[in-house]
């Protein structure tokens, strides 16, 4: 793509999409439109932004209305969706993107929407007309499946990988929707593992009170065999993984519990029990991943570990890198997840001089211990 691109950011003005604005403003060439609902959320967003490489326009963009969206799309060379509840939006952007000749990149996306999109032969549409859709383009799914790749590219043929992601954090409207929606086996599965080519159900326990080098208080993590986890672990031919989502507080798990029990959909109740959690222990968020290299061995051959204050900073540093990995030319055509045709270790280097986190290598070391 020349210079003279122009990227749309729908949802510009949220948690994610200005984070994701602040950074191409800065690191591109482009023109860039901050879109919503709301223009006057838009029109501050662009003020805030300041100096920077890139010219900013708020645009007034409903994704209720067909019509508009398909304006805006064609507005656009590359198109990154923000916006939330993703898992009902689900493919509705990256269609709008398709009829209008523009590349996509999802912050979330996830696998109801490649559903989705590759339904009736909609990966060949996106490859026939030589478009990029990548989705998953966050920290969670996204960054999640790349740093163990660069893992693996350090340590080789890797036999067994634990991971664990989560911590503390405010959730927006939009994120706990997703929260809420993400139920499933196009989601995940509760309390399985990956052993030898194979799910394993209720195969692993909760493990309570880690200390872990990501997180600055112990957590407790919860399994749940992501369908990132398993594209993961087929892509590195793993023999082993346990995946676990991390609690910093005891509020946000005891809500969603209850909350996918009684199949809520109301979001507030969950915004207001991470926001409890938050008042209790602050705002924190980490992501670490243990690799080991031989069945045997006692302690991992690596360890990586990231801590950050703002996941949705995260978030939007994943898919600012995303959009300038298609602006750069090095995805090919086609509906792709971030994690599968990003570069890790370009990543990791990237991540490494960012402000977004701190991201360390470990030595190996013992299996974190339980009080």
């Amino acid at each position: 793509m020349s210079d003279t691109t122009t990227i749309g950011i729908l949802g510009g003005y949220g948690a994610v999409g200005s984070a994701v604005a602040r950074r191409l403003h800065q690191s591109t060439a482009a023109s860039l439109l901050v879109a919503g609902r709301d223009l006057g959320r838009a029109e501050n967003l662009v003020r805030s932004l300041g100096t920077g490489s890139a010219l900013a326009e708020p645009v007034a963009v409903d994704l209720a209305d067909p019509s508009a969206l398909d304006r805006f799309a064609a507005r656009c060379d590359l198109l990154v969706n923000c916006a939330g509840p993703s898992y009902r939006i689900l493919d509705t952007v990256a269609r709008a993107a398709l009829r209008n000749g523009t590349d996509y990149v999802d912050a979330a996306g996830d696998d109801p929407t490649f559903l989705h999109l590759s339904s009736g032969g909609g990966v060949h549409e996106w490859r026939a007309a030589g478009r990029i859709a990548l989705l998953s383009a966050g920290a969670l799914p996204g960054l999640s499946g790349l740093l163990p790749r660069h893992l693996a590219n350090i340590v080789g043929q890797a036999t067994r990988l634990d991971a664990y992601l989560g911590g503390v954090a405010p959730l927006t409207p939009a994120a706990a929707g997703d929260v809420l929606l993400s139920r499933g086996p196009e989601h995940g599965t509760p309390g399985a593992s990956w052993r030898d080519s194979t799910v394993r159900e209720r195969s692993i326990a909760p493990r309570r009170h880690l200390s872990l080098a990501a997180f600055p208080r112990p957590v407790d993590a919860f399994p749940f065999l992501s369908t990132e986890a398993l594209r993961l672990a087929r892509a590195l031919q793993i023999g082993q993984v346990n995946w676990y989502t991390a609690f910093g507080g005891d509020r946000l798990p005891e809500q969603l519990a209850l909350s996918w029990a009684l199949q809520a959909t109301d979001t507030a109740d969950l915004v207001n029990a991470a926001a409890e959690d938050v008042q209790r222990h602050g705002t924190w968020y980490g992501q670490e991943f243990h690799l080991w290299d031989a069945d045997d061995a006692e302690a991992p051959a690596a360890v990586l570990s990231l801590t950050c204050d703002d996941s949705y900073e995260l978030s939007g540093f994943m898919a600012a890198a995303t959009t300038n990995a298609v602006l750069a030319g090095e995805i090919p055509a086609g509906v792709h997840f971030a994690a599968d045709v990003l570069k890790p270790t370009k990543i990791f280097q990237a991540l490494s001089a960012d402000r977004a986190a701190k991201i360390s290598l470990h030595e190996p070391v013992a299996q974190p211990q339980q009080s």
